[in-house]
């Protein structure tokens, strides 16, 4: 008892001391609490907090949060609350001997504040005091750091704002002279466009010039083309026009160099045009024979014409003889004429003598000129209608044809005023066949060159009412097969109902050149049977 009278008694003054000290609010550790009667209730942390804030003043940070690394943890360790003594933590399960620490390593001011408690609890003045003084320090240190910090921030935020001010300031400038520079883009824009609607009018009007001169300069070219006639112009270029040849849609010209050129009129646009007998690429208008021949431009050529069209009443040239008035004709017939002129006519042909015409049937003066060649060797039949050459047959071993662009009209023989009889076959070479087969002077030939168009019927019909008025016979030797009966009637159609026709056809062959190799071979064997007699009797 006296000792535990002592003891109350000494805890009691130590308590005075510390009430008197501290303040009254001070708590004290578990054990003091328990054998003092300390109010359990009172906080510890709360009246130290407030001690420091009594000391140290403004420099007290204790009440301020404090950041440790620990507290950054995700699952932090529980903070001891007391040592019970005998190495056994308040407020754990059991007891611990030796234990390893494994909390975070704790800050300078979490150090001093720890080391405080310890001070406090142990009643260690000499500790408590210098723990105070590193508080202060450590309080003065940071509270340093902060001012630093705040006077940092203040320099970046206001060196910050000084910038984004002048970077404002410059942005506004920079908008103000994009304003500008969009208003002077605008006004060019509009001054670009003014003058881009007057440049396009100046534009307009130039193209409609253009236009109108370049419609002047085609309508001059045509004057050219319809109003000089091409045949005068070349007669007064030293050419001259060659009437037998000539027809009445194509006038064939010559010069002292040896040129040769067909004159016609194209029916289709009114224009005189031109191709050359030995060049098959020199061809076309008036224009082309002057460029072809003198070499010159277009401009030239305008100045060498335009004399012909400005002075109708006084040309440049008056032919001795009036030129003959053309027909109109197409370039395709044209082109048949300037071919069939650049044709050599022939007596006899290789073709022809396989074929079994005798060269006295060939050179008859019935077939004269009726009979042609060309430059690969071919036989040619010129068919004509009433203006001319208007088409031509091809004829060569294993080789038969018609010329390309040209059309059907009447192979014929040459006639005379004495002709009775007009023999009509389906070819040339059956014409020169019934001929050698029958001749006869007083027969005229004509043949079709197959079936019949409706431009040859028109031609026949003509030529049947001729020899009907003559009194003349026609007789009608077509093939002898289905084909030629249907031609033989439409033959007779086309005759006058009272003229004489006939039909006469080989008896044992296909058509006449047939019967004259059949004929041939006959009067060949005949002829072998007699020299074979012949021999026999001189035995």
């Amino acid at each position: 008892t006296t000792i535990s009278a002592r003891l109350t008694a000494h805890i009691q003054r130590r308590s005075e001391f510390h009430q008197q000290k501290y303040g009254t609010n001070h708590q004290t550790s578990p054990n003091l609490v328990a054998m003092g009667g300390l109010s359990p209730s009172s906080d510890f942390s709360s009246d130290l907090s407030g001690y420091l804030s009594r000391q140290l003043g403004d420099e007290s940070i204790f009440n301020q949060p404090i950041s440790t690394d620990s507290d950054q943890q995700s699952d932090p360790q529980p903070t001891q609350t007391g040592d019970l003594g005998h190495r056994t933590v308040s407020n754990q399960p059991g007891e611990i001997h030796n234990p390893t620490p494994q909390q975070q390593p704790q800050n300078r001011l979490e150090m001093q504040r720890e080391a405080l408690y310890q001070a406090v609890e142990e009643d260690d003045d000499p500790t408590r005091e210098r723990t105070f003084r590193n508080l202060q320090k450590l309080c003065h240190s940071i509270r340093t750091g902060q001012e630093r910090t705040t006077e940092i921030n203040r320099q970046i935020t206001r060196a910050t704002d000084e910038k984004i001010g002048v970077f404002n300031q410059s942005t506004e400038r920079i908008n103000q002279e994009l304003l500008r520079n969009n208003q002077l883009i605008q006004q060019q824009n509009e001054r670009l466009s003014r003058e881009d609607r007057k440049a396009r009018k100046r534009l307009s009007r130039h193209h409609e010039r253009l236009r109108r001169i370049k419609d002047q300069q085609a309508q001059e070219l045509d004057k050219f083309k319809t109003d000089i006639n091409l045949a005068d112009y070349a007669q007064a270029n030293g050419y001259s026009i060659d009437k037998k040849k000539s027809s009445v849609n194509c006038l064939v010209l010559k010069d002292n160099r040896g040129d040769k050129i067909l004159v016609g009129l194209n029916q289709s646009d009114g224009h005189y045009f031109y191709s050359s007998v030995n060049d098959d690429k020199d061809s076309g208008s008036i224009i082309d024979f002057i460029q072809n021949r003198r070499n010159l431009n277009l401009g030239e050529v305008r100045k060498e014409l335009r004399p012909w069209i400005n002075e109708p009443s006084n040309p440049p040239y008056s032919p001795k003889q009036a030129t003959p008035k053309l027909t109109p004709s197409s370039p395709d017939r044209h082109k048949i004429i300037t071919q069939f002129e650049g044709f050599q006519a022939i007596f006899t042909h290789p073709y022809l003598t396989r074929r079994g015409i005798s060269q006295q049937t060939s050179n008859d003066p019935r077939f004269q000129g009726r009979i042609y060649t060309d430059h690969r060797h071919n036989v040619i039949f010129p068919h004509a209608d009433r203006e001319g050459v208007c088409g031509y047959e091809l004829r060569n071993q294993e080789f038969k044809s018609f010329s390309k662009g040209g059309i059907k009209g009447l192979w014929a023989s040459n006639g005379s005023p004495d002709d009775t009889t007009l023999v009509i076959c389906e070819s040339p070479l059956d014409c020169l066949s019934y001929h050698q087969l029958f001749p006869d002077e007083t027969t005229r030939y004509f043949a079709t060159g197959g079936t019949l168009s409706d431009k040859q019927k028109n031609l026949l019909k003509r030529v049947f009412e001729k020899f009907h008025n003559k009194g003349g016979h026609i007789m009608i030797a077509t093939d002898n097969d289905e084909a030629g009966q249907a031609m033989e009637q439409e033959l007779r159609n086309l005759a006058p109902e009272t003229a004489q026709i006939n039909r006469i056809v080989p008896r044992h062959d296909k058509d006449w050149n047939d019967a004259l190799m059949a004929e041939i071979r006959r009067q060949r064997e005949q002829q072998e049977r007699q020299k074979r007699r012949g021999r026999g009797l001189s035995r």
